[in-house]
């Protein structure tokens, strides 16, 4: 009778310091997960100019730029978007966005699992006030890049194509135009990182 109680006594013992091993395992690498990202965030504004994937229009044979995201369980693959860079030609005025501007990029979420991802973005300087944002497919226009971060998560089996749309609209009231007027003449380029978070 007490070797059994010994031996029940042994067992339970061995799966509480399996559970309590896994518990504090998931803690640690979640919290080093967080650090990665916070480090990310701080020093990815040099990084990203040289870490940056882009596909030319030449290399698309299409109308908007891509940037490549891999996207791996529990990493980060960021990228620096310059505004300027994915304008559509024919309304470029002075070789800057202006109002009247607007423009396409597209997110390409690369990976062979399947895996939950996250888009996150993170503002570089100030954008115009009435620059917004669209996600192809979507009705939404989006006056704060953060505010689309609700609508890019999921599941990613295979790979993905995310679409964004940008429009700075310009002549709709008088209290526009002096903001558009005030904008125009402060802001050439608005630029921003995009996070792609495996998870």
């Amino acid at each position: 009778m007490k070797k059994k109680t010994k031996k029940v006594f042994l067992f339970v013992m061995i799966i509480f310091i399996i559970v309590i091993f896994f518990i504090r395992n998931k803690t640690d690498f979640k919290n080093q997960f967080q650090d990665q990202f916070i480090f990310f965030r701080l020093f990815s504004s040099k990084e990203g100019e040289n870490k940056n994937t882009l596909i030319s229009k030449e290399q698309k044979d299409s109308k908007e730029k891509a940037y490549i995201f891999e996207v791996s369980y529990h990493n980060i693959d960021f990228k620096e978007i310059f505004l300027l860079d994915t304008i559509h030609k024919d309304s470029l005025i002075y070789k800057k966005i202006a109002p009247g501007t607007e423009g396409e990029f597209e997110i390409l979420l690369k990976t062979n699992k399947k895996i939950n991802y996250q888009i996150k973005f993170d503002r570089q300087n100030q954008k115009p006030k009435n620059l917004s944002f669209q996600i192809e497919g979507k009705d939404r226009k989006y006056e704060k890049l953060e505010d689309m971060e609700e609508e890019l998560n999921g599941e990613l089996i295979g790979n993905k194509t995310i679409k964004i749309l940008w429009k700075w609209e310009y002549e709709k009231d008088t209290k526009q135009n002096l903001q558009d007027t005030e904008d125009g003449e402060t802001i050439k380029q608005f630029n921003f990182i995009i996070y792609a978070i495996g998870k």
